[in-house]
């Protein structure tokens, strides 16, 4: 399969901005970045990620937990196994020690999303904020505040579909187990049979 083929899922539910006028049905700018990211994301991952075990995915769009935002993306990471499937999402967490990594993608405002991106490590692993190259440079003078506060910060062309890490988070746990769960049910009812979990 083509990355271009790659299906993106999207979390149904309520979003308030789609009772904007004109909002409804029409996909944004940001819409198609974040897509276009996530194919790339998917194919160079073991590149990115070249020290991790971790590389069986599954990903869906617009991700909400409660109290903590909407991430643009979320992925889910683990080992392969001889395991086909789990009974449950608690098996799954256990035994596989997944690897979720929450993405915020803007195409300006690089603040919004490193601000909406900490909240992220309440149920990630990882949070990371994710620009175009063309905005990235605003945000680069800062770099030693995304390392404080433990939040990425990546640039994406999309016409050349490059991704460049300026700065990855080391994996640390999440702040809270609870949201960690719910994030990861989320993710298995958007992405359907994406994880090994019956």
């Amino acid at each position: 399969m083509s990355v271009s083929a790659i299906p993106i899922p999207k979390y149904r539910f309520h979003e308030p901005r789609h009772n904007l006028p004109g909002r409804k049905g029409t996909a944004t700018a940001e819409d198609r970045f974040t897509i276009a990211f996530m194919r790339e994301y998917f194919s160079q991952s073991c590149a990115i990620h070249r020290r991790s075990t971790k590389n069986r995915m599954a990903f869906a769009r617009e991700i909400p937990v409660n109290g903590y935002g909407i991430a643009d993306l979320l992925v889910v990471a683990w080992d392969d196994s001889p395991e086909e499937s789990y009974n449950d999402l608690e098996d799954f967490i256990r035994y596989e020690r997944p690897r979720t990594r929450a993405f915020e993608c803007k195409m300006i405002d690089w603040r919004k999303a490193m601000t909406q991106a900490v909240r992220y490590r309440f149920f990630a692993n990882q949070a990371i904020v994710i620009l175009p190259d063309s905005i990235s440079h605003r945000a680069l003078p800062y770099i030693e505040t995304f390392r404080k506060i433990r939040v990425g910060l990546w640039s994406f062309n999309i016409q050349l579909g490059r991704i460049t890490t300026y700065h990855t988070p080391r994996t640390s746990k999440p702040i809270s187990e609870r949201y960690h769960l719910q994030a990861i049910r989320v993710l298995k009812l958007a992405s359907k049979q994406a994880l090994p979990i019956l």
